[in-house]
């Protein structure tokens, strides 16, 4: 046995009883932040309700209700993503590192974690300076510090080094983590030491290029995304010196501070309420009614169920995971392969992207000047002509099977209709009060909770109150791993500008030629590699920004353009070889990779060409934000 594999068998550093207590300790912390972060949640949850009311009585709600949504939003994203760490819930890409050997996999996977415990005390030390300097400004209303919206910041990162350094710990036998901590440490102290090099200082396009490629290298193999991104935004600014590394706890901040983002966590939270309350299952029945004996109707059922459910939850990976559970069953017993299942599932999802609500589009909304109410409205005619393509296909690949599938409807067809006009009714209403201007999207999603839960729990009477607590921590980690990833982007995007990426893509582009079709297909093709590798929403935050003011130049309208890039990476999240959503089609479906990849490959090809379709026929996105405008 060589020294390696005797590393990766012997016992981990603490073993037996240290082990369990430490496990205990951070335990603990763990489940504290998450009752820290739900708190906050509902906490802002009563205030926005409060000031809904009172727009509606006195005219305006409190004053400070901004100020208190700075701070909800500061502790849902740190504090809540520290506990989604803990939860392991933070994304990676795992098929480089999967496919490795146990001992160069363990050492792989022992790297990323002290990668992720230096980032992180890097990040947290800095965050130290920012925090004593706004200490002393106070915020208009409240007069509170606003060193407290910091803080969090602070306490979130020192957590996640915490966490990391218990998995390296508890995880790892003590050579493994005393080599790959060495391996570390010398490349730390090369990065010190090389620090503002005219090599990398005189050279920005190099360092740029470097930068990209040791992010993608990064997660690549097995680094969560949102670290992946802070460990190349540190490593970019110290090489070059471009700005102090302070700038990045700033942009983080930054990141987290937008109002409209608040409408997220409450989106997920109506989602988790209404998927508690059996919404899927009414919804399945419902599709199954409407759909009756056609070829390949099960699979036909999955891509209505999505459309529909995509309604009510704003997260597609949550769509599947509903969604597939409820027709796997079904699946099985009509004689279908798992691998169907999950390709459907996973080629339903990417459709899902652009249904309202959509955490793409609020998050596309938070950072360009596009309208989320157009947003919604503009994404609906595209996602029914995605949606038909793919029934389409289904239809197709079943005629050579002459397969007619008998769905049963429990109670009869007639009796499911109705269970589900109260869960649809919520999105419509939804989308046409932000549209119109009666709610603001934070709103809109606040009130989504409210008739969730009356609708669940006193309606339905299938989700008992008491379980409310526990769906609020549950928000609380899925809302702090998005709200992390939106701030680590929002850090690593401000580095790209500074480096100068926006006038690098002008020039590319331009050297491409061929106007704005050859521009849209090439941010076709973009969005789809990068929202594989991305899972999509750093993908817009970072891309986003930079290519729509180079649509509107060349012509192209902002809206339409705005859905493309969403729908762009919503394939790309959900296709193989590396997209995390297919990844979660193919578990929730019980399928092995290779041969659900193999089945999704004619489902990726309709996509693409959906998609490509949508990019080249813009009436497709735009008549009916035109025709509600012009009954405005």
């Amino acid at each position: 046995m060589n020294a390696a594999t005797s590393a990766a068998a012997s016992p981990p550093i603490a073993a037996g009883g240290a082990a369990r207590v430490l496990s205990r300790v951070m335990h603990g912390l763990g489940r504290l932040a998450t009752i820290t972060a739900a708190i906050a949640l509902l906490v802002e949850l009563a205030v926005v309700l409060v000031s809904i009311i009172g727009r509606g009585t006195i005219g305006h709600g409190p004053l400070w209700s901004d100020e208190a949504s700075r701070l909800a939003l500061s502790i849902i994203a740190f504090i809540g993503g520290a506990a989604a760490y803990r939860g392991a819930h933070h994304t990676a890409i795992r098929l480089v590192t999967d496919r490795l050997n146990q001992t160069m996999r363990q050492a792989v996977c022992a790297a990323i974690e002290w990668l992720v415990l230096i980032v992180t005390a890097t990040t947290a030390w800095q965050s130290i300076a920012l925090l004593t300097a706004s200490w002393d400004n106070v915020t208009p209303i409240l007069q509170i510090s606003t060193g407290w919206i910091t803080l969090p910041v602070t306490v979130g990162l020192l957590l996640i080094a915490l966490f990391a350094l218990d998995r390296l710990v508890v995880g790892y036998s003590w050579r493994m983590v005393a080599l790959t901590g060495a391996a570390m440490a010398i490349g730390t102290a090369l990065t010190v030491l090389e620090a503002g090099a005219p090599a990398f200082a005189d050279n920005p396009g190099s360092a740029l290029t470097g930068m990209i490629l040791l992010f993608f290298g990064a997660i690549l193999l097995g680094m969560p995304v949102s670290f992946g991104m802070l460990f190349a935004t540190l490593s970019y600014l110290d090489l070059t010196d471009t700005a102090p590394l302070v700038a990045v706890p700033q942009a983080m901040v930054d990141g987290t501070g937008n109002f409209i983002l608040l409408a997220l966590p409450f989106f997920i939270f109506a989602g988790l309420i209404m998927e508690r309350g059996g919404i899927s299952l009414r919804l399945v029945r419902f599709a199954m009614a409407i759909i009756g004996r056609v070829r390949g109707g099960l699979l036909q059922v999955v891509v209505v169920t999505i459309f529909l459910v995509s309604g009510v939850s704003g997260s597609k990976v949550a769509d599947v995971a509903a969604v597939g559970p409820v027709v796997r069953r079904e699946l099985k017993r009509q004689g279908y392969r798992e691998s169907e299942g999950a390709a459907v599932l996973a080629a339903s999802a990417a459709m899902g992207e652009t249904i309202p609500p959509s955490i793409a589009m609020l998050v596309l909304g938070s950072v360009t000047p596009i309208s989320i109410g157009t947003l919604f409205i503009a994404g609906i005619l595209p996602a029914v002509v995605i949606a038909l393509c793919l029934m389409t296909l289904i239809y197709l690949l079943a005629r050579r099977s002459s397969r007619r599938d008998d769905l049963p409807v429990e109670g009869g067809r007639l009796r499911a209709i109705p269970g589900a006009i109260l869960p649809l009714i919520m999105p419509v209403a939804m989308v046409l009060g932000i549209k119109f201007g009666i709610a603001t999207p934070t709103e809109a999603s606040s009130l989504a909770v409210v008739y969730g839960v009356v609708l669940s729990a006193l309606i339905y009477r299938a989700m008992p109150l008491r379980t409310l607590a526990g769906i609020a921590g549950e928000c609380a980690n899925s809302a702090g791993m998005v709200l992390f990833v939106l701030a680590s982007a929002s850090a690593f995007a401000w580095v790209l500008t500074a480096a100068n990426l926006p006038q690098a893509l002008v020039v590319l582009l331009g050297a491409m030629g061929g106007g704005s079709w050859a521009f849209m297909a090439g941010s076709v093709v973009l969005l789809i590699v990068i929202g594989s590798l991305l899972e999509g929403l750093p993908a817009l935050i970072i891309l986003a920004p930079l290519l729509l003011p180079i649509a509107v130049h060349m012509g192209v309208d902002a809206v339409q353009y705005g859905i493309v890039l969403i729908l762009a990476m919503g394939v790309g999240a959900f296709i193989p070889p590396i997209g995390v959503g297919f990844y979660v089609s193919a578990a929730v479906a019980g399928a092995d990779i290779e041969s659900a990849a193999r089945t999704m490959i004619p489902y990726a090809v309709v996509l693409v060409l959906a998609v490509l379709l949508i990019a080249f026929v813009p009436e497709i996105t735009l008549v009916l934000p035109r025709l509600l405008e012009g009954h405005g």
